[in-house]
């Protein structure tokens, strides 16, 4: 039998690791083995070897480019690589990928997300570091984003979140009115880098709080601007006239199932109404044929990760995305705290309770990053405030980093000069806090 007929035996009853053997001393005996090394790529990818793999497919694509055996590593190293967040290392593969299958949407989809927006401009000079960052495809979204905090507050006080963890009267509480979103959203419209920029009517506060919410989703959709919403959904009232109204999607923030597990990472809550508010909020969907997308982000911590199936299946049985996630610490101001060895009094001991130490992951989220990228909250987001006002980023929630702007009277390229200019961009990104691309490196 050939070799590689021999080393896919093996792999497929579970002896990847002699498979791999037989077919690095198959390459050693002949360097051009085409099929040897597109199956070790193979195997690479498995274990997650990404930076072998492509090395390993590309030296078998090189040897045998019309090998039609060998073209769907296009399609396998191209989404490993999107899936892993290197969209820009994935873009040849994609591309190639989809030359071959043009036919397949979800492959074209994954192509469109990593190719560079042509409203962004490739690099700037960072005034703090003194040289010129690179640009990236945004993670977050394909067009610019606004995220507007209509509400200055929340109804829980989250050990992860600011509103809990951080000093009362940090900053201003308040809401947003219907008269100053209305010029906000105005403002948008003639000056957004994109022609239809996303925008979230949230940042630390809690939405339907706010007994306008309807009014301003249809402000949105007047404007033709896509609408999205979080919430912890601890609140029923307005919750038929939100549906009404058919955001764009709608986040759900869960924790746990049980009243222990939920009480101890969202504070103040009641699962019991939030289980409710989700039923209640798939049939009101049905009634007025909601296009809503709900996902639910199940935030996982030590205390909680054991639950992660059965919130699947409540999910599963209202039709709504589930999407876990590891549980972790905001804002960015209390974090920096954190690695400088100053922990914080007012997280109730969660830290202890997160699935991954802050400071390992901070080593090793810096170990992926070769600092000469942007921050995409930076470069594609603009943060207002309930009042009116501008903040630096997403992630900030002291008052030192809000920028003392008001988002009407100022300009887009004043705003963005501003947060470049801010020195909390320079202890974030000396911290490698900030967030931007990851780069592939050997494991």
């Amino acid at each position: 039998m050939p070799v590689v007929d021999i080393a896919r035996g093996l792999a497929a009853s579970g002896r990847g690791g002699e498979a791999a053997r037989l077919l690095g001393r198959a390459l050693d005996a002949e360097p051009g083995h085409a099929r040897a090394a597109g199956l070790l790529a193979e195997l690479a990818l498995e274990r997650g070897g990404l930076d072998e793999a492509v090395g390993l497919a590309e030296r078998a694509l090189a040897a045998a480019p019309d090998d039609a055996l060998l073209l769907p590593l296009y399609r396998a190293i191209g989404l490993t690589l999107f899936h892993q967040w290197f969209w820009e290392d994935a873009l040849p593969w994609l591309e190639r990928a989809v030359a071959l299958e043009p036919w397949d949407m979800a492959l074209a989809e994954c192509l469109d997300h990593a190719r560079p927006r042509d409203y962004l401009a490739p690099e700037v000079l960072d005034p703090l570091l003194g040289r010129v960052l690179r640009r990236y495809s945004p993670r977050e979204g394909r067009a610019y984003i606004y995220v507007i905090d209509i509400v200055g507050t929340c109804n829980l006080r989250c050990p992860t979140c600011p509103v809990g963890n951080s000093p009362l009267g940090a900053r201003p509480r308040g809401m947003m009115t219907l008269d100053v979103f209305r010029k906000v959203v105005e403002k948008i419209g003639n000056e957004s880098p994109s022609p239809r920029p996303h925008v979230n009517l949230f940042n630390w506060g809690e939405p339907l709080l706010h007994p306008q919410l309807p009014a301003f989703l249809r402000v949105l959709r007047d404007a033709g601007m896509a609408s999205h919403l979080s919430s912890n959904l601890n609140i029923r009232r307005g919750l038929e006239a939100m549906v009404r109204a058919n955001p764009d999607s709608l986040k759900i923030s869960l924790s746990g199932f049980t009243a222990e597990t939920y009480g101890r990472s969202h504070v103040g809550g009641d699962l019991d109404r939030v289980r409710a508010n989700m039923i209640a909020l798939r049939e009101a969907m049905d009634r007025h044929g909601a296009t809503t997308r709900v996902w639910v982000s199940h935030h996982l911590y030590r205390h909680n990760a054991h639950e992660a199936e059965a919130v699947r299946a409540f999910c599963a049985s209202l039709r709504f995305e589930y999407q876990p996630i590891q549980a972790f610490y905001m804002p960015l101001e209390r974090v920096a705290d954190f690695l400088d060895g100053k922990p914080n009094p007012g997280d109730s001991g969660i830290v202890a309770s997160l699935l991954n130490d802050p400071v390992e992951t901070n080593r090793l989220i810096a170990a992926r990053r070769g600092g000469g990228f942007d921050c995409e909250l930076r470069f594609n987001q603009t943060v207002i405030n309930h009042d009116g006002t501008v903040a630096l980023c997403c992630s900030v929630y002291d008052q030192p980093n809000m920028l003392g702007l008001s988002f009407l009277e100022t300009s887009h390229a004043e705003i963005e000069a501003a947060k470049y200019g801010h020195k909390f961009c320079g202890t974030c990104m000396g911290k490698n806090l900030h967030y931007t691309r990851p780069e592939l490196r050997p494991a």
